[in-house]
């Protein structure tokens, strides 16, 4: 896995954290993250950590191995705002 700066391995962010997935090691790997909806560019939001972690995915929970785990690259978001209400407040209301 690519080291970068100011990213850190899925297993490794603070409960609560909202990440974006910057990289996925393993292409074995990727396929199965992908059907869990943890892709390239997909912010999400770690809710327990340990193993299983549990992750908030499009508003869904979701486990994960921390092996699986291991094999996701984050970027904390920025703000201090979860991603889920950040985007939430982005989306124009139901017409």
């Amino acid at each position: 896995m690519t080291e970068m700066p100011g990213t850190l391995r899925l297993d490794e962010i603070p409960a609560g954290s909202c990440a974006t997935v910057v990289e996925v090691d393993s292409r074995m790997e990727s396929e199965r993250l992908k059907a869990m909806g943890v892709c390239l560019g997909r912010t999400l939001e770690l809710i327990k950590p340990g193993d299983p972690l549990i992750l908030k995915v499009f508003g869904s929970r979701i486990g994960m191995s921390s092996r699986l785990a291991r094999h996701v690259t984050v970027q904390l978001c920025p703000s201090s705002l979860r991603c889920w209400e950040r985007e939430s407040r982005t989306e124009p209301p139901p017409a």
